[in-house]
């Protein structure tokens, strides 16, 4: 089974997200906030990361910087 992390602060959005993608076989993380979702996605190992850009904490774009500085080639989409 394909593991998504899912980094999104709106809770309706997250859970529509993580709703569909189970109903097509997936396993789903979700994170609440920019924290979180990097603490998260250095610790598992993923298939592909969603990031909102807009989070409290830390933004999508830090996330994403601070995971390719740790060499994580994790596929990653930034939503906006």
């Amino acid at each position: 089974m394909s593991k998504v992390l899912i980094v999104e602060d709106e809770d309706a959005i997250a859970e529509i997200e993580r709703d569909y993608l189970e109903l097509s076989g997936f396993d789903v993380t979700l994170a609440s906030d920019g924290k979180e979702g990097l603490d998260i996605a250095l610790k598992e190992d993923f298939d592909i990361i969603i990031l909102d850009i807009m989070l409290p904490g830390m933004s999508g774009t830090e996330i994403l910087r601070n995971i390719r500085q740790e060499r994580i080639n994790t596929p990653v989409l930034l939503l906006t």
